[in-house]
């Protein structure tokens, strides 16, 4: 690991200005802006040095909860139901497919983080597919079990979710 992080050389910028520039500088508009631009590289640096364990993680987690519900719709498939099901299904096995680069040990976070949209727009196309009323019309919906089952999963990863994304970005005292 490089020290100083880079979330350390960040936050030592913002002191900087803070500390050196900002006393030399008269009130008005230009001062505010640079006030504004300490607080964003403060901010900044909170977060920079844990965004790729926090991608990585969540990437992880929605990975595996989808390819839990996509076993469960993929037995939907097998007794020969669940039409509504099949383009979504199709784009999670591709998906769940290329699982990133297999020779990399760790992705960049540019590819975590296009990781990160993919699985998020397949999260929101499964959701999308359990939210459409059933086309069957008898009082048996035989996805209904189906949807039961997949979205407390999905309940229970949105809710990890938040907690990873407030370990990263809330600030020190709020975590407490």
């Amino acid at each position: 690991m490089t020290k100083p992080t880079i979330g350390d050389l960040l936050n030592g910028v913002a002191t900087s200005l803070r500390e050196t520039v900002l006393p030399e500088m008269p009130a008005g508009p230009v001062r505010r802006q640079v006030q504004v631009a300490i607080s964003i590289i403060r901010r900044v640096s909170l977060v920079w040095d844990k965004t790729g364990p926090y991608l990585y993680a969540d990437n992880k987690d929605i990975e595996e909860t989808l390819q839990q519900a996509c076993a469960i719709l993929d037995g939907v498939e097998s007794n020969g139901r669940g039409a509504a099901f099949k383009p979504p299904r199709q784009r999670l096995h591709a998906a769940l497919g290329e699982r990133g680069h297999p020779d990399v040990e760790y992705p960049s976070p540019e590819a975590l983080g296009a990781r990160n949209l993919e699985l998020q727009s397949l999260l929101i196309e499964v959701q999308e597919a359990l939210q459409e009323p059933s086309p069957s019309k008898g009082p048996e919906q035989p996805e209904s079990a189906q949807r039961s089952e997949i979205m407390p999963m999905l309940r229970g990863l949105f809710r990890r979710m938040l907690v990873r994304e407030l370990e990263v970005t809330a600030p020190s005292a709020a975590k407490h």
